[in-house]
Protein backbone atom coordinates (compact mmCIF):
# COMPACT_ATOMS: atom_id res chain seq x y z
CA UNK A 1 0.00 0.00 0.00
CA UNK A 2 1.55 3.64 -0.90
CA UNK A 3 2.05 5.86 1.81
CA UNK A 4 -0.37 8.94 1.38
CA UNK A 5 2.38 10.83 2.33
CA UNK A 6 5.80 12.25 0.56
CA UNK A 7 8.61 12.60 2.86
CA UNK A 8 11.50 14.31 1.94
CA UNK A 9 13.84 13.14 -1.00
CA UNK A 10 16.60 15.33 0.12
CA UNK A 11 18.39 17.20 3.18
CA UNK A 12 16.28 19.18 5.27
CA UNK A 13 16.56 22.97 5.16
CA UNK A 14 19.32 24.55 7.61
CA UNK A 15 16.95 26.35 9.72
CA UNK A 16 13.09 25.38 11.24
CA UNK A 17 11.01 27.05 13.62
CA UNK A 18 10.30 23.73 15.35
CA UNK A 19 12.54 20.14 14.84
CA UNK A 20 10.16 17.39 15.89
CA UNK A 21 11.83 13.73 17.15
CA UNK A 22 9.43 10.66 16.35
CA UNK A 23 6.55 10.23 14.54
CA UNK A 24 4.36 8.59 17.11
CA UNK A 25 1.24 9.92 17.65
CA UNK A 26 2.58 12.64 20.38
CA UNK A 27 5.10 13.35 17.30
CA UNK A 28 2.64 13.66 14.71
CA UNK A 29 -0.07 16.03 16.32
CA UNK A 30 2.21 18.32 18.11
CA UNK A 31 3.93 19.00 14.02
CA UNK A 32 0.51 18.97 12.90
CA UNK A 33 -0.30 22.24 15.32
CA UNK A 34 2.67 23.41 15.17
CA UNK A 35 2.40 23.80 11.65
CA UNK A 36 -1.13 24.63 11.49
CA UNK A 37 -0.38 27.87 13.70
CA UNK A 38 2.56 28.87 10.92
CA UNK A 39 5.70 27.76 12.62
CA UNK A 40 8.23 25.68 9.98
CA UNK A 41 8.17 22.42 11.04
CA UNK A 42 10.72 19.25 10.38
CA UNK A 43 9.58 15.91 11.73
CA UNK A 44 12.06 13.21 11.83
CA UNK A 45 11.59 9.85 12.08
CA UNK A 46 14.26 6.86 12.49
CA UNK A 47 12.02 4.60 11.40
CA UNK A 48 10.70 3.61 7.52
CA UNK A 49 7.26 3.89 8.96
CA UNK A 50 5.36 6.59 11.13
CA UNK A 51 3.46 5.35 13.95
CA UNK A 52 5.50 3.96 17.08
CA UNK A 53 3.60 2.01 18.61
CA UNK A 54 0.42 2.92 16.12
CA UNK A 55 2.12 1.01 13.06
CA UNK A 56 1.35 -1.84 11.04
CA UNK A 57 3.43 -4.32 9.24
CA UNK A 58 2.58 -6.95 6.59
CA UNK A 59 3.01 -10.77 6.41
CA UNK A 60 1.63 -13.44 3.99
CA UNK A 61 -1.34 -10.84 2.70
CA UNK A 62 -2.22 -9.67 6.28
CA UNK A 63 -1.95 -6.60 7.85
CA UNK A 64 -0.93 -6.83 11.46
CA UNK A 65 -1.27 -3.92 13.89
CA UNK A 66 2.15 -3.65 16.03
CA UNK A 67 0.57 -2.93 19.14
CA UNK A 68 -1.81 -0.47 19.45
CA UNK A 69 -5.36 -1.88 18.43
CA UNK A 70 -7.85 0.01 20.15
CA UNK A 71 -8.80 4.44 20.13
CA UNK A 72 -11.06 5.89 23.04
CA UNK A 73 -12.68 8.74 21.86
CA UNK A 74 -10.99 9.51 18.79
CA UNK A 75 -14.09 9.20 16.82
CA UNK A 76 -16.12 11.24 18.60
CA UNK A 77 -15.73 15.13 17.96
CA UNK A 78 -17.72 15.91 21.06
CA UNK A 79 -14.35 14.51 23.28
CA UNK A 80 -10.82 16.66 23.21
CA UNK A 81 -9.03 14.16 21.21
CA UNK A 82 -12.05 13.78 18.55
CA UNK A 83 -12.33 17.44 18.19
CA UNK A 84 -8.47 17.83 17.60
CA UNK A 85 -8.51 15.58 15.26
CA UNK A 86 -11.58 17.08 13.11
CA UNK A 87 -9.72 20.55 13.13
CA UNK A 88 -6.86 19.32 11.51
CA UNK A 89 -8.84 18.17 9.05
CA UNK A 90 -8.22 13.93 9.62
CA UNK A 91 -9.70 11.98 7.23
CA UNK A 92 -9.79 8.55 9.03
CA UNK A 93 -12.96 6.87 9.31
CA UNK A 94 -13.51 5.06 12.99
CA UNK A 95 -15.26 2.06 13.30
CA UNK A 96 -17.29 1.88 16.88
CA UNK A 97 -16.63 -1.06 19.03
CA UNK A 98 -19.30 -2.46 20.95
CA UNK A 99 -19.50 -4.36 22.79
CA UNK A 100 -15.88 -2.56 23.92
CA UNK A 101 -14.66 -5.39 26.24
CA UNK A 102 -14.89 -9.30 26.78
CA UNK A 103 -13.86 -11.16 30.14
CA UNK A 104 -13.66 -14.57 30.37
CA UNK A 105 -13.06 -15.98 33.84
CA UNK A 106 -11.67 -19.00 35.83
CA UNK A 107 -14.83 -20.59 36.17
CA UNK A 108 -15.84 -20.86 32.73
CA UNK A 109 -18.62 -17.68 32.69
CA UNK A 110 -17.68 -14.07 30.40
CA UNK A 111 -18.86 -11.26 30.69
CA UNK A 112 -19.10 -8.53 27.61
CA UNK A 113 -18.71 -4.60 28.52
CA UNK A 114 -21.60 -2.67 26.31
CA UNK A 115 -21.00 0.89 24.62
CA UNK A 116 -23.60 2.24 26.42
CA UNK A 117 -23.08 2.95 30.54
CA UNK A 118 -26.66 2.60 31.76
CA UNK A 119 -26.80 -0.98 29.93
CA UNK A 120 -23.59 -1.65 31.30
CA UNK A 121 -24.40 -0.55 34.77
CA UNK A 122 -28.09 -2.98 34.61
CA UNK A 123 -25.78 -5.62 33.28
CA UNK A 124 -23.34 -5.31 36.37
CA UNK A 125 -26.58 -5.54 38.93
CA UNK A 126 -28.04 -8.47 37.31
CA UNK A 127 -24.57 -10.56 37.33
CA UNK A 128 -24.10 -9.00 41.19
CA UNK A 129 -27.08 -8.13 42.57
CA UNK A 130 -25.29 -8.44 45.99
CA UNK A 131 -22.85 -5.92 45.26
CA UNK A 132 -25.62 -3.20 44.11
CA UNK A 133 -24.76 -0.63 46.75
CA UNK A 134 -21.12 -1.03 46.10
CA UNK A 135 -21.17 -0.59 42.63
CA UNK A 136 -23.25 2.53 43.34
CA UNK A 137 -20.40 3.86 45.55
CA UNK A 138 -17.59 2.74 43.80
CA UNK A 139 -19.08 4.41 40.18
CA UNK A 140 -20.14 7.78 41.95
CA UNK A 141 -16.69 8.26 42.69
CA UNK A 142 -15.34 6.82 39.91
CA UNK A 143 -17.60 9.61 38.01
CA UNK A 144 -16.50 12.15 39.61
CA UNK A 145 -12.97 10.91 39.80
CA UNK A 146 -12.96 10.94 36.07
CA UNK A 147 -14.06 15.04 35.84
CA UNK A 148 -11.39 16.08 38.28
CA UNK A 149 -9.04 14.06 37.25
CA UNK A 150 -9.61 15.44 33.12
CA UNK A 151 -9.37 19.06 35.07
CA UNK A 152 -6.06 18.10 36.83
CA UNK A 153 -3.78 15.99 34.97
CA UNK A 154 -5.10 17.37 31.62
CA UNK A 155 -5.59 21.36 32.67
CA UNK A 156 -3.50 21.65 35.77
CA UNK A 157 -6.60 22.74 37.77
CA UNK A 158 -6.53 21.24 40.71
CA UNK A 159 -9.75 20.75 43.20
CA UNK A 160 -10.09 19.71 46.50
CA UNK A 161 -12.53 16.97 46.03
CA UNK A 162 -9.86 14.69 44.22
CA UNK A 163 -7.17 14.98 47.01
CA UNK A 164 -8.30 11.90 49.01
CA UNK A 165 -8.48 10.09 46.39
CA UNK A 166 -5.45 11.29 44.00
CA UNK A 167 -3.30 9.19 45.51
CA UNK A 168 -5.18 5.90 46.23
CA UNK A 169 -4.73 2.76 44.31
CA UNK A 170 -7.78 1.17 41.77
CA UNK A 171 -6.77 -2.33 44.44
CA UNK A 172 -7.46 0.45 47.29
CA UNK A 173 -11.10 1.36 45.85
CA UNK A 174 -12.51 -2.13 45.17
CA UNK A 175 -11.63 -3.02 48.55
CA UNK A 176 -13.26 -0.25 50.03
CA UNK A 177 -16.50 -0.77 47.92
CA UNK A 178 -17.14 -4.46 46.80
CA UNK A 179 -16.41 -7.55 47.95
CA UNK A 180 -17.06 -10.30 45.35
CA UNK A 181 -13.91 -11.46 44.27
CA UNK A 182 -15.25 -11.97 40.61
CA UNK A 183 -16.52 -8.61 40.69
CA UNK A 184 -12.68 -7.22 41.81
CA UNK A 185 -11.57 -9.21 39.05
CA UNK A 186 -13.93 -7.92 36.42
CA UNK A 187 -13.19 -4.24 37.74
CA UNK A 188 -9.76 -4.77 37.43
CA UNK A 189 -9.47 -5.46 33.79
CA UNK A 190 -8.53 -2.87 32.16
CA UNK A 191 -5.22 -2.91 34.49
CA UNK A 192 -3.88 -5.04 31.29
CA UNK A 193 -4.46 -1.95 29.14
CA UNK A 194 -2.36 -0.28 31.61
CA UNK A 195 0.65 -2.16 31.78
CA UNK A 196 0.74 -2.52 35.64
CA UNK A 197 -1.44 -4.48 38.71
CA UNK A 198 -4.55 -2.62 40.25
CA UNK A 199 -2.09 -2.46 43.72
CA UNK A 200 -0.40 -0.16 41.73
CA UNK A 201 -2.55 1.60 39.06
CA UNK A 202 -3.82 4.72 39.78
CA UNK A 203 -7.92 4.58 40.49
CA UNK A 204 -8.40 8.38 39.13
CA UNK A 205 -6.43 7.46 35.62
CA UNK A 206 -8.28 4.22 36.07
CA UNK A 207 -11.77 5.79 35.98
CA UNK A 208 -10.39 8.85 33.40
CA UNK A 209 -10.33 5.41 30.81
CA UNK A 210 -12.79 3.38 32.14
CA UNK A 211 -15.80 5.68 31.39
CA UNK A 212 -13.96 7.29 28.09
CA UNK A 213 -15.07 3.81 26.61
CA UNK A 214 -18.96 5.09 26.80
CA UNK A 215 -17.96 8.18 24.61
CA UNK A 216 -17.26 5.58 22.14
CA UNK A 217 -14.06 3.49 21.80
CA UNK A 218 -12.74 2.79 18.50
CA UNK A 219 -11.01 1.29 15.83
CA UNK A 220 -9.59 3.07 12.72
CA UNK A 221 -10.85 1.63 8.95
CA UNK A 222 -8.14 0.77 7.24
CA UNK A 223 -6.15 -0.20 10.19
CA UNK A 224 -3.80 1.84 12.68
CA UNK A 225 -1.50 3.20 10.07
CA UNK A 226 -4.00 4.46 8.00
CA UNK A 227 -4.73 6.71 10.72
CA UNK A 228 -1.32 7.92 11.69
CA UNK A 229 -0.31 7.71 7.99
CA UNK A 230 -2.85 10.65 7.48
CA UNK A 231 -1.50 12.56 9.98
CA UNK A 232 1.87 12.09 8.35
CA UNK A 233 -0.29 13.95 4.82
CA UNK A 234 -2.16 16.15 6.70
CA UNK A 235 1.13 17.84 7.95
CA UNK A 236 3.00 18.06 4.53
CA UNK A 237 -0.73 19.74 3.48
CA UNK A 238 0.16 22.08 6.51
CA UNK A 239 3.30 23.14 4.82
CA UNK A 240 5.64 20.66 7.17
CA UNK A 241 8.27 18.52 6.26
CA UNK A 242 9.38 14.55 7.49
CA UNK A 243 12.73 13.39 7.55
CA UNK A 244 12.33 9.02 7.52
CA UNK A 245 14.87 6.60 7.95
CA UNK A 246 16.91 9.51 9.53
CA UNK A 247 18.15 9.63 13.39
CA UNK A 248 18.41 12.27 15.65
CA UNK A 249 22.22 11.84 17.08
CA UNK A 250 22.08 14.77 19.70
CA UNK A 251 20.19 18.03 20.24
CA UNK A 252 22.16 20.93 20.23
CA UNK A 253 22.62 23.11 23.59
CA UNK A 254 23.98 26.54 23.44
CA UNK A 255 23.79 29.00 26.47
CA UNK A 256 20.99 26.75 28.46
CA UNK A 257 18.79 26.38 25.53
CA UNK A 258 18.18 24.05 22.48
CA UNK A 259 19.10 25.32 19.36
CA UNK A 260 18.76 22.51 16.60
CA UNK A 261 19.36 18.99 16.14
CA UNK A 262 22.07 16.83 14.80
CA UNK A 263 20.62 14.06 12.15
CA UNK A 264 22.52 11.03 10.71
CA UNK A 265 20.46 10.21 7.26
CA UNK A 266 21.18 8.54 4.27
CA UNK A 267 21.77 9.66 0.93
CA UNK A 268 23.25 8.03 -2.26
CA UNK A 269 23.27 4.35 0.45
CA UNK A 270 25.71 5.89 2.89
CA UNK A 271 24.63 8.01 6.16
CA UNK A 272 25.93 11.20 6.84
CA UNK A 273 25.37 14.18 9.48
CA UNK A 274 23.35 17.27 9.15
CA UNK A 275 23.02 20.51 11.63
CA UNK A 276 19.40 22.18 12.00
CA UNK A 277 18.85 24.98 13.78
CA UNK A 278 15.84 25.34 15.48
CA UNK A 279 13.37 27.76 17.92
CA UNK A 280 12.18 24.85 19.55
CA UNK A 281 13.29 21.13 19.97
CA UNK A 282 10.01 18.82 20.91
CA UNK A 283 11.40 15.22 21.68
CA UNK A 284 8.54 12.43 21.18
CA UNK A 285 11.47 10.03 21.81
CA UNK A 286 12.01 7.83 24.51
CA UNK A 287 12.65 10.03 27.83
CA UNK A 288 15.40 8.04 28.94
CA UNK A 289 17.15 8.39 25.32
CA UNK A 290 16.47 11.90 25.42
CA UNK A 291 18.59 12.70 28.09
CA UNK A 292 21.15 10.03 28.35
CA UNK A 293 22.16 10.29 24.55
CA UNK A 294 20.56 13.41 23.10
CA UNK A 295 21.31 15.65 26.11
CA UNK A 296 23.81 13.71 27.80
CA UNK A 297 24.66 14.11 31.38
CA UNK A 298 27.12 17.10 30.50
CA UNK A 299 23.59 19.01 29.70
CA UNK A 300 21.24 17.83 32.19
CA UNK A 301 23.69 16.59 35.32
CA UNK A 302 23.97 13.19 36.85
CA UNK A 303 21.27 13.54 39.51
CA UNK A 304 18.65 15.01 37.78
CA UNK A 305 19.47 11.10 35.47
CA UNK A 306 18.94 9.41 38.50
CA UNK A 307 16.15 10.98 39.12
CA UNK A 308 14.14 9.80 35.66
CA UNK A 309 15.78 6.41 36.40
CA UNK A 310 14.05 6.31 39.73
CA UNK A 311 10.43 5.94 37.67
CA UNK A 312 8.90 2.60 37.58
CA UNK A 313 8.31 1.93 33.32
CA UNK A 314 5.11 -0.02 32.73
CA UNK A 315 5.97 -3.37 31.86
CA UNK A 316 6.12 -4.57 28.08
CA UNK A 317 3.28 -5.97 26.16
CA UNK A 318 4.37 -9.17 24.53
CA UNK A 319 2.20 -10.00 21.17
CA UNK A 320 1.77 -12.62 19.16
CA UNK A 321 -0.04 -11.88 15.30
CA UNK A 322 -1.77 -14.64 13.58
CA UNK A 323 -2.90 -14.76 10.40
CA UNK A 324 -5.81 -17.13 9.54
CA UNK A 325 -7.30 -18.87 6.44
CA UNK A 326 -10.57 -20.24 5.54
CA UNK A 327 -11.93 -18.98 9.45
CA UNK A 328 -15.42 -17.84 10.21
CA UNK A 329 -15.94 -15.09 12.33
CA UNK A 330 -17.97 -16.32 14.67
CA UNK A 331 -15.80 -18.47 16.86
CA UNK A 332 -13.66 -15.60 17.12
CA UNK A 333 -16.00 -13.32 18.45
CA UNK A 334 -17.14 -15.66 21.04
CA UNK A 335 -12.91 -16.14 22.33
CA UNK A 336 -12.14 -12.42 21.67
CA UNK A 337 -11.67 -10.43 25.48
CA UNK A 338 -9.34 -11.37 28.30
CA UNK A 339 -8.95 -14.78 29.20
CA UNK A 340 -8.14 -14.74 33.36
CA UNK A 341 -6.76 -18.26 34.98
CA UNK A 342 -6.64 -17.34 38.75
CA UNK A 343 -9.11 -14.94 41.12
CA UNK A 344 -6.39 -12.30 41.81
CA UNK A 345 -6.07 -9.43 39.76
CA UNK A 346 -2.60 -8.43 40.74
CA UNK A 347 -1.63 -11.63 39.00
CA UNK A 348 -2.08 -9.71 35.33
CA UNK A 349 1.54 -10.26 34.11
CA UNK A 350 1.48 -14.33 34.37
CA UNK A 351 -2.30 -15.10 34.45
CA UNK A 352 -4.32 -13.51 31.97
CA UNK A 353 -3.79 -12.79 28.34
CA UNK A 354 -6.16 -11.01 25.57
CA UNK A 355 -7.89 -12.58 22.21
CA UNK A 356 -8.35 -9.40 19.62
CA UNK A 357 -9.94 -9.73 16.50
CA UNK A 358 -8.78 -7.00 13.90
CA UNK A 359 -11.22 -8.74 11.10
CA UNK A 360 -14.52 -8.25 13.28
CA UNK A 361 -13.86 -4.17 12.75
CA UNK A 362 -11.61 -3.96 9.44
CA UNK A 363 -12.05 -7.45 7.09
CA UNK A 364 -9.75 -5.48 3.99
CA UNK A 365 -7.07 -6.43 6.42
CA UNK A 366 -6.93 -9.64 5.94
CA UNK A 367 -7.52 -11.77 2.53
CA UNK A 368 -10.83 -13.12 1.21
CA UNK A 369 -12.08 -15.68 3.94
CA UNK A 370 -9.18 -14.70 6.21
CA UNK A 371 -8.87 -13.66 10.04
CA UNK A 372 -6.09 -12.27 12.10
CA UNK A 373 -5.64 -12.75 15.87
CA UNK A 374 -3.48 -10.62 17.81
CA UNK A 375 -2.77 -12.44 21.29
CA UNK A 376 -1.39 -10.12 24.10
CA UNK A 377 0.01 -10.76 27.29
CA UNK A 378 1.60 -8.06 29.54
CA UNK A 379 5.02 -9.42 30.66
CA UNK A 380 7.12 -8.54 34.18
CA UNK A 381 10.76 -9.17 32.23
CA UNK A 382 13.56 -9.44 33.93
CA UNK A 383 15.95 -8.09 31.16
CA UNK A 384 19.61 -9.21 32.80
CA UNK A 385 17.90 -12.78 33.27
CA UNK A 386 17.18 -13.23 29.47
CA UNK A 387 20.84 -14.57 27.84
CA UNK A 388 18.73 -15.56 24.82
CA UNK A 389 15.83 -13.89 23.60
CA UNK A 390 15.25 -16.14 20.91
CA UNK A 391 14.33 -19.11 23.26
CA UNK A 392 12.66 -16.52 25.24
CA UNK A 393 10.25 -15.22 22.68
CA UNK A 394 9.64 -19.21 21.68
CA UNK A 395 8.41 -20.31 25.08
CA UNK A 396 6.45 -17.34 25.51
CA UNK A 397 4.85 -17.78 22.16
CA UNK A 398 4.16 -21.26 22.66
CA UNK A 399 2.15 -20.63 26.20
CA UNK A 400 0.06 -17.93 23.82
CA UNK A 401 -0.58 -20.95 21.30
CA UNK A 402 -1.38 -23.56 23.58
CA UNK A 403 -3.86 -20.87 25.50
CA UNK A 404 -5.51 -19.84 22.38
CA UNK A 405 -6.12 -23.27 21.13
CA UNK A 406 -7.81 -24.12 24.86
CA UNK A 407 -10.18 -20.95 23.56
CA UNK A 408 -11.07 -21.84 20.16
CA UNK A 409 -10.23 -25.83 19.74
CA UNK A 410 -9.23 -26.83 16.22
CA UNK A 411 -7.73 -23.20 15.47
CA UNK A 412 -3.94 -24.61 14.42
CA UNK A 413 -5.41 -26.12 11.40
CA UNK A 414 -5.88 -22.30 10.16
CA UNK A 415 -3.04 -20.83 11.14
CA UNK A 416 -0.99 -19.28 7.70
CA UNK A 417 1.36 -17.04 9.49
CA UNK A 418 2.68 -16.73 12.92
CA UNK A 419 4.97 -13.84 14.34
CA UNK A 420 5.46 -12.63 17.65
CA UNK A 421 7.17 -9.55 19.29
CA UNK A 422 8.92 -9.49 22.78
CA UNK A 423 9.58 -6.63 25.31
CA UNK A 424 12.94 -6.21 22.77
CA UNK A 425 11.01 -6.42 19.74
CA UNK A 426 9.59 -2.86 21.04
CA UNK A 427 12.52 -1.60 22.53
CA UNK A 428 14.85 -2.43 19.22
CA UNK A 429 11.93 -0.93 16.60
CA UNK A 430 10.58 2.01 18.61
CA UNK A 431 13.65 2.46 21.26
CA UNK A 432 10.95 2.67 23.90
CA UNK A 433 13.16 2.06 27.23
CA UNK A 434 12.44 -1.83 28.33
CA UNK A 435 9.99 -1.63 26.16
CA UNK A 436 7.41 -0.31 27.86
CA UNK A 437 4.32 -0.07 26.72
CA UNK A 438 2.55 2.94 28.20
CA UNK A 439 5.75 4.90 29.23
CA UNK A 440 6.37 5.08 33.03
CA UNK A 441 3.68 3.30 35.34
CA UNK A 442 0.50 4.85 35.97
CA UNK A 443 0.71 4.57 39.51
CA UNK A 444 -0.56 7.32 41.74
CA UNK A 445 3.36 8.83 42.84
CA UNK A 446 4.13 9.02 39.31
CA UNK A 447 1.07 11.13 38.16
CA UNK A 448 0.77 15.01 37.72
CA UNK A 449 3.54 16.58 39.23
CA UNK A 450 5.62 13.52 40.34
CA UNK A 451 5.95 12.98 36.47
CA UNK A 452 8.20 14.64 34.08
CA UNK A 453 6.59 17.69 32.11
CA UNK A 454 6.40 18.73 28.89
CA UNK A 455 9.08 21.11 29.68
CA UNK A 456 12.32 19.95 29.04
CA UNK A 457 15.50 20.74 31.15
CA UNK A 458 16.83 23.54 29.06
CA UNK A 459 15.01 26.58 27.33
CA UNK A 460 12.95 26.09 24.23
CA UNK A 461 13.31 21.84 24.33
CA UNK A 462 9.73 19.78 25.46
CA UNK A 463 8.93 16.55 25.74
CA UNK A 464 5.58 14.81 24.14
CA UNK A 465 4.21 10.78 24.49
CA UNK A 466 3.69 8.58 27.24
CA UNK A 467 6.49 9.32 29.06
CA UNK A 468 5.60 12.41 30.15
CA UNK A 469 2.38 14.17 31.80
CA UNK A 470 -0.69 13.11 31.53
CA UNK A 471 0.54 9.95 31.17
CA UNK A 472 0.04 6.95 28.67
CA UNK A 473 -2.44 5.83 26.29
CA UNK A 474 -3.74 7.16 23.41
CA UNK A 475 -5.82 10.33 25.01
CA UNK A 476 -3.30 11.40 27.48
CA UNK A 477 -0.23 10.96 24.55
CA UNK A 478 -2.66 13.54 21.89
CA UNK A 479 -2.85 15.53 25.58
CA UNK A 480 0.76 16.11 25.89
CA UNK A 481 1.01 17.09 22.08
CA UNK A 482 -1.57 19.48 22.46
CA UNK A 483 -0.10 21.29 25.94
CA UNK A 484 3.24 21.42 24.37
CA UNK A 485 2.00 23.16 20.99
CA UNK A 486 0.33 25.14 23.33
CA UNK A 487 3.02 26.24 25.30
CA UNK A 488 4.90 27.22 22.60
CA UNK A 489 2.53 28.95 19.96
CA UNK A 490 0.62 30.75 23.22
CA UNK A 491 -2.71 29.46 21.55
CA UNK A 492 -5.00 26.33 22.54
CA UNK A 493 -4.96 24.71 19.10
Amino acid sequence: MRRPFKGLKQDPAAVYDAVVIGAGVGGLICANLLARAGLRTLLVEQHYMVGGYCSTFRRGGFTFDAATHFYPLLGNPATITGAVLARLGSRTAWVKMDPVDHFHFPDGTSFSVPADFDQYMAMLKAAFPHESVGLNSFFAVARYAYLYGLLYYFRGREHERLEHIRLLTLRDMLDRHVRDPKLKLLLSGDCAHWGSPPSRTSFVFDSMLRLSYFLGNYYPQGGSQAFVDDLARQFEELGGDILMHSTVDRIVVEDGAATGVEIDTPAGGRTHRVRVRAGHVISNADLVLTMERLLGPGVIGDEAMRVVKRLRPTYPCFLTHIGLRDMPVDPLRHAAGYHWRSWDPDRVMTDTFKIFVPTMYEPALGPAGGQIVILQRVMDVEYDAITDWTAHKKAVEADLMARFEAAVPGISAHIVTVQSASAFTSWRYTLNYQGAMLGWEMSPDQLGPERPGIEGPVRNLYFVGHWTRPGGGITPVIVSAMNAASAITGSDG
